[in-house]
């Protein structure tokens, strides 16, 4: 017994659109996809950019940090309780 037997001829005639729905969705998937590559590969860029520019000022924290550990841990309680304090008050 084949579909057009067990269900007349709609299931016959809803193929079609269901084709042709999926075919839309598939164009629309790959131009989603495309469309985040694109956004991807501008932020791991970006990303690249930004590590660039801070690795100077990075290695002088790094080593600020090894030579001052003691002000290194005030500092960060400081910016800790300062940004409790903002966060309470907002």
């Amino acid at each position: 017994m084949n579909s057009h037997q067990l269900f007349g001829g709609w299931a016959d005639s809803a193929r079609q659109p269901m084709e042709d729905a999926r075919e839309a969705f598939g164009d629309v998937s790959k131009q989603a996809q495309r469309g985040f590559q694109d956004i991807s590969r501008t932020a791991r860029s970006a990303v690249d950019d930004m590590q660039d520019a801070i690795s100077p000022y990075r290695q002088s924290l790094e080593d600020a940090i090894v030579s001052n550990p003691v002000k290194a841990v005030g500092v960060s309680l400081a910016v800790g309780v300062l940004l409790g304090w903002l966060i309470k008050r907002s």
